[in-house]
């Protein structure tokens, strides 16, 4: 290994690698979010160590968002512990610049585990600023507004999020949980990705992060949409939650025959699926164990036939989500 600066220089292993914006990240991504949650609140060195695992293995996109933590009056608690994973891991600047990390604003969490939304300008630029201390950044590589508002029109939101860019505060903004008619509006407000290698690159939409699995399937369309526009997918839960991750080839027996015959897990089976979908899917299972991880990395290599991944997809889905937003949707502009 090189030495550089007086550190060691890491040498990390090469993935498949996609698109966001003007990034390439490697085509498996790591959510962060249950290394906050219930035992691992606790547990910062096993979960600091589960995210080196993931950079270790060449995972370049590491996903969190500023409400994930244990309660709320420790809200910040995943962003600080990703950070902290990042630049411990980091051994040079060039080892950060090769991570893009995503976080997220514009749900809140206040006294009593009273959850809102907060989709003013002034509220996500106080989130986007309480972030960027959080993260120890001067700039956030990718800022998603998490849930939208219902008291505020898409289009304002969408319009706040762009003045973030603009202002320097993030390098590129994306959506989550959106529904078709939200990014059309989201798309006339930021516009759409700009091409790799021109001055606006990096600019409009670069990134949607919707629930998509095996068991929820409802925002095909969305999926479709970022594909044919070069906006990046990110599937949130892509293995269909916690509960169900570990039952996934029993519940869906084709799986389980499917990642038989490639002498994988039916979990790689899934994330294997995914990125067959489409070219613009990066999916971000989470974890709280490294083996788990490193299966989740294996699978970015995992490649399924057209006549397997109809077999999955010829499976029944369920209509529901996971989380069903209890919000309505806010007006379009």
């Amino acid at each position: 290994m090189a030495v550089r600066s007086g550190k060691l220089d890491r040498v990390t292993p090469s993935l498949p690698q996609r698109r966001i914006g003007d990034r390439t990240v490697s085509a498996v991504g790591l959510g962060c979010m249950p290394l906050s949650n219930g035992r691992m609140g606790d547990r910062r060195d096993e979960a600091v160590g589960v995210i080196h695992a993931a950079l270790d293995a060449g995972v370049t996109l590491l996903d969190t968002a500023n409400i994930y933590a244990p309660s709320w009056d420790a809200v910040g608690h995943n962003e600080a512990l990703t950070a902290q994973a990042l630049r411990s891991w980091a051994a040079s600047s060039e080892d950060r610049d090769r991570v893009l990390l995503t976080t997220k604003g514009g749900i809140t969490r206040s006294p009593g585990e009273r959850w809102g939304r907060d989709g003013t300008p002034d509220g996500l630029r106080r989130a986007c600023e309480t972030s960027l201390r959080t993260l120890e950044t001067d700039v956030i590589d990718l800022y998603q507004l998490h849930r939208f508002d219902p008291a505020v029109p898409v289009a304002d939101q969408i319009g706040a999020m762009a003045q973030l860019q603009q202002d320097g505060l993030v390098r590129m903004i994306g959506v989550s949980n959106v529904i078709g008619p939200e990014l059309d509006v989201a798309f006339e407000v930021a516009g759409r990705p700009s091409q790799p290698g021109t001055p606006d690159a990096g600019r409009g939409i670069v990134s949607v992060q919707n629930e998509f699995s095996p068991r929820f399937r409802a925002d095909a369309d969305v999926m479709a949409t970022c594909a044919g526009a070069g906006v990046a997918f990110l599937p949130w839960s892509p293995l269909g939650g916690a509960a169900q991750a570990s039952e996934v080839g029993s519940h869906y027996a084709v799986l389980g025959d499917i990642a038989a015959s490639h002498d994988a897990s039916p979990q790689q089976a899934v994330l294997a699926w995914l990125l067959a979908r489409s070219p613009s899917v990066i999916p971000i299972p989470g974890s709280t164990r490294v083996q788990t991880v490193l299966s989740s990395v294996a699978a970015a290599s995992l490649t399924l036939s057209a006549d397997e991944v109809a077999a999955i997809e010829a499976t029944q889905s369920e209509p529901s989500s996971m989380y069903p937003d209890d919000q309505p949707r806010p007006p379009l502009r």
